[in-house]
C-alpha cells in the first residue's frame, strides 16, 4: 500500500514538477557564467596576479554555494559596513523549496479516498511525502553540482577543489580565511550545504500543516534572510553556506554541532508531522 502511495507522489513531485526543475538548473547556468564574467573583471583590476591565474571547479561550487560573509553580515543594525542583502544565496534555497513547498497540499486535497481507507494510516502519507522531498531535495542538489561542474569545465575550469583567494574578493568575502587543506574539507563542506537545505525543506513542509504553504514559504524566506545576518547555531541556515563552515574557514560555524542540530530539526519536523497529519482530515478534502 505503501508503494501506491508513494508511486503517486513521485509523479506528482518529480515528473509533474519538470518544469520547476529546469528554473532551478536554469539558476546554476546563470550563476557559473556569473562568477566567470566576475572573476574576468577581477582579474584586469588585479595585474599583479600570474598571467596563468584561472578559475578551478571549487572556485566555481563556491561561488554557487558559498553563501556570504559572516563577518559583514553580523553588523545589520551597524554603520561600519554597507547594507547587502545575499540575493543568490537566498534564491538557492529558496528555490529548493519552490519545487515542493505545496506538495502536502495539493496531495491532500486529491487524495484517494479507497486508498487511504484501505492503508487504514494517513501517517504512511505524510511519510510517502517525506521521502519525495527527500529524493527531489537530493536531486536539485545534485543535478546543481553536475551542472556547475560541467558549465565551469566548459568555461575553462581547473581541474581542482583548491581555492583562489581572487574569489573571495569576488564574492566579498576578504574577511573570511580559508584554511590551508581546503580539498579535503571541502567534499564534507558541501555535503553539509545539502544536508542543512534538506532540513529546510522538511521544516516548511512541517509548517505547511499549520499555515497555506505560501505562508510556510515566506516564513523560511524570513527565517533564511535572519540567518544571513546572524551566525548563530539556532539560525542553521548558516550551515547551508559553505563559507561558514569551520572546516573550510577560520572562525566559521561548528561542523559538528550543526550536524546534530540539523539531525534533530529534522527528526523533529519529520515525527511532528507525524502527529499532525494523523489528526488532519483530508477525508473530505479528497470526497471534494
Amino acid at each position: 500500500m505503501f508503494y501506491r502511495i508513494f508511486a503517486l507522489d513521485v509523479r506528482r513531485s518529480l515528473l509533474g514538477r519538470w518544469k520547476r526543475f529546469s528554473v532551478a538548473l536554469l539558476f546554476f547556468v546563470l550563476v557559473t557564467f556569473a562568477c566567470k564574467i566576475s572573476f574576468s573583471n577581477a582579474y584586469l583590476q588585479s595585474p599583479q596576479l600570474s598571467p596563468f591565474a584561472a578559475l578551478t571547479l571549487g572556485d566555481f561550487l563556491l561561488y554557487a554555494f558559498g553563501g556570504c560573509d559572516g563577518v559583514r553580515s553580523a553588523s545589520l543594525f551597524g554603520f561600519d559596513r554597507p547594507f547587502a542583502i545575499p540575493f543568490q544565496w537566498l534564491l538557492l534555497i529558496l528555490l529548493a523549496i519552490y519545487i515542493n513547498f505545496d506538495l502536502t497540499e495539493e496531495s491532500s486535497a486529491g487524495v484517494n479516498v479507497q486508498l487511504l481507507l484501505r492503508a487504514g494510516d494517513k501517517k504512511q502519507y505524510w511519510l510517502s511525502k517525506i521521502l519525495c522531498i527527500t529524493i527531489s531535495t537530493s536531486l536539485y542538489f545534485v543535478l546543481g553540482v553536475i551542472v556547475t561542474l560541467g558549465c565551469g569545465f566548459a568555461l575553462g575550469g581547473v581541474s581542482s577543489l583548491e581555492i583562489d583567494k581572487l574569489i573571495l574578493n569576488v564574492m566579498n568575502l576578504s574577511s573570511m580565511v580559508p584554511r590551508e587543506a581546503t580539498s579535503p574539507a571541502f567534499i564534507p563542506t558541501l555535503l553539509m550545504v545539502w544536508f542543512a537545505i534538506l532540513t529546510i525543506t522538511l521544516l516548511q513542509q512541517l509548517i505547511s500543516l499549520f499555515i497555506k504553504p505560501i505562508g510556510s514559504f515566506l516564513v523560511m524566506a524570513v527565517f533564511l534572510f535572519l540567518s544571513a545576518y546572524f551566525m548563530k547555531p539556532f539560525f542553521f541556515g548558516n550551515y547551508a553556506m559553505m563559507i561558514r563552515n569551520a572546516l573550510l574557514c577560520e572562525g566559521g560555524v561548528d561542523a559538528a554541532e550543526g550536524i546534530l542540530i540539523l539531525s534533530l530539526v529534522s527528526l523533529a519536523s519529520i515525527a511532528g508531522g507525524c502527529v499532525v497529519y494523523d489528526r488532519k482530515d483530508i477525508l473530505s478534502k479528497g470526497e471534494s
